[in-house]
């Protein structure tokens, strides 16, 4: 499922090469293995309100599915959910990721919505973390080849929802930093204000939606150094990425979000849209700086913002304060 070229230098290294040794990552084929595979998922998401029902995901898992016939695109998605076991401990569980994979067949371009990744505490700095942000590339040349394109010639995206940097949310920040050492950037939310759906049951409760304003990071592999998207890849990875959730929400409510953000990337100029670094190494204090909560939320309507926004300078402040060594 996956090559050591899938995981980038720079989230590679010995330890990187010795899990590649150590754990086989394995598709969960059946039942059983998605109930495990689940269970340990839901343990840890399940309490923040993070992971679909399981019911949900097991009719994902019944096979390819699309949006309704109303829906401008014709996108095909799938959702996967990956095991890692350990080869020196008789096959424990070690780590699950899972994500959806699409297909634009006319684009040649197949992207990944990454949706939860665990690496259970005995395993935590073994280096199973870089193969499981990795994995998904295997996901997408497998998906290619049954579709009879060349992965070689092919569009390959990784794209992740991620919150905005928060000092006093530490794990916001241990994620943009590990990603970015993972060859992801970041796509402008001046220019690509993404949100995620809300995923309540919008009738019965009687509400409107409520999304949820998110960063939208992406890897694209292959060309993890290219510090620009194309407009048309950008535009491309949004219609797919709603073409997902078109399969289990309103339609109306998704063509709404995904309007609100194709109006702002209408507005850039020229035909490549310029990438926010992900922090890593010196710069990283200074990459998180356009990255905090407040400089993220002012992109999008106040009633989507969920929080009062402080001073930009002050997150900024903050952050520098509570993570000394990224200065």
């Amino acid at each position: 499922m996956i090559a050591p070229d899938d995981v980038p230098k720079t989230d590679g290294g010995d330890k990187t090469r010795a899990a590649l040794e150590r754990f086989a990552l394995e598709a969960a084929a059946d039942a059983a293995a998605f109930d495990e595979g689940y269970h340990a998922l839901n343990a840890v998401f399940g309490p923040r309100g993070e992971i679909e029902r399981a019911e949900v995901l097991h009719r994902w898992s019944s096979g390819p599915r699309f949006p309704p016939e109303a829906w401008p695109a014709r996108i095909q998605s799938s959702y996967h959910m990956v095991l890692a076991r350990d080869r020196t401990q008789q096959g424990a569980l070690a780590g699950v990721r899972d994500c959806f994979v699409t297909l634009d067949l006319a684009a040649r371009r197949c992207v990944a919505l990454l949706s939860h990744t665990l690496v259970l505490p005995p395993y935590r700095r073994s280096g199973l973390a870089a193969l499981l942000r990795a994995a998904p590339v295997g996901l997408c040349r497998q998906a290619l080849t049954a579709a009879g394109l060349d992965p070689s010639t092919s569009e390959i995206i990784l794209f992740a929802e991620m919150e905005p940097a928060v000092a006093e949310e530490p794990d916001t920040i241990i994620r943009l930093l590990a990603y970015g050492r993972a060859g992801f950037s970041v796509i402008p939310p001046a220019l690509f204000p993404y949100v995620q759906p809300d995923f309540r049951d919008l009738v019965t409760l009687g509400v409107p939606p409520a999304p949820i304003p998110l960063l939208a990071v992406i890897r694209q592999v292959g060309e993890e150094t290219r510090r620009t998207i194309p407009r048309a890849r950008a535009e491309g990875c949004l219609r797919q990425i709603h073409a997902i959730h078109a399969c289990d929400n309103r339609p109306e409510d998704i063509q709404a979000f995904q309007d609100h953000t194709a109006r702002a990337l209408s507005r850039a100029s020229g035909k490549e849209i310029p990438l926010l670094p992900l922090p890593v190494g010196t710069d990283a204090l200074a990459a998180l700086g356009p990255l905090v909560r407040s400089e993220v939320l002012a992109r999008y309507p106040e009633r989507w913002r969920r929080v009062e926004l402080e001073d930009p300078a002050d997150e900024r402040a903050a952050i520098a304060a509570a993570w000394p060594r990224l200065t």
